[in-house]
């Protein structure tokens, strides 16, 4: 996990805030940057502010104090995030991975980018629906936009 993080953020150098939401944040983050100091692999901006925080399905599991601390609730910025995206994800994706095993790596990721994608409209859809709950969107309403 350090090391995914740390090459995430080197992908930003001029952010000075990052807000990392993992399932035991709370524990991780206790010593990442002890972790970072003391690898030559791993390296990290000092001037970086992280936040950690963990999501709202997994925090229901932790220890009451975890809940002040590490809620998106809590946390400035985030609106209303679940921070369970990926977990949400992974079900639809189960569908297709016996297909893409086959497959060469090409194509295996365009399969995966389409159904993403695929996921991604029906979202949008779902979403311009349901802030017109009084309208019943037909196959050429969708089309015609």
């Amino acid at each position: 996990m350090d090391y995914s993080i740390c090459q995430a953020l080197k992908r930003f150098p001029h952010h000075v805030q990052a807000l990392i939401i993992y399932d035991i944040c709370c524990q991780w983050s206790l010593h990442f940057r002890q972790h970072v100091s003391e690898s030559k692999f791993l390296e990290l901006f000092d001037s970086l502010e992280i936040t950690g925080a963990v999501g709202k399905w997994h925090l229901a599991a932790h220890i009451p104090e975890c809940f002040p601390k590490f809620s998106l609730n809590f946390v400035e910025g985030t609106g209303e995030v679940d921070g369970e995206i990926l977990e949400m994800l992974w079900s639809p994706l189960d569908e297709i991975a016996g297909l893409t095993q086959a497959m060469s790596i090409p194509h295996a990721q365009e399969v995966i980018d389409d159904h993403m994608n695929n996921s991604n409209w029906r979202k949008i859809i779902r979403m311009r629906r349901d802030r017109h709950p009084m309208h019943v969107y037909h196959k050429t309403d969708i089309m015609s936009s």
